[in-house]
């Protein structure tokens, strides 16, 4: 029977599998949401060209940054909104209302913003 537990666990062991294939092709290979029943799952499987999720990342918003309304540069760029402080992560262009990946410096936590939320952020 697949569970949670059974996905969370695959998920584990599937990074482990390909990580010779992502070295060996310079891709990183991500998993997206994972749908299941009782007998069965579905996932996305994305490959990008990149030496790890880092890079992905960098290039993903250096792609779509002043579709948003911010410049390359902003990428790793630290603000502080309500007393707590970030970094620029990534965008996530599927995302329609919060599009600006950030992780919160003290917790390391991704958050998501608002790209006019993130410009007022940094005084742009």
């Amino acid at each position: 029977m697949i569970t949670r537990q059974t996905l969370t666990d695959f998920r584990k062991d599937f990074a482990t599998a390909v990580a010779a294939l992502e070295k060996q092709y310079g891709i990183v290979i991500s998993l997206g949401s994972i749908s299941f029943t009782a007998t069965s799952f579905e996932v996305k499987l994305t490959a990008n060209e990149g030496a790890d999720k880092d890079e992905v990342n960098e290039k993903e918003f250096k792609n779509h940054c002043r579709v948003y309304g911010l410049d390359p540069e902003d990428y790793d760029s630290r603000f502080t909104f309500e007393g707590k402080d970030y970094v620029i992560v990534g965008v996530r262009p599927s995302r329609r209302k919060y599009p600006i990946a950030c992780q919160q410096i003290q917790d390391g936590v991704t958050y998501n913003f608002t790209a006019a939320l993130v410009r007022q952020c940094l005084k742009k």
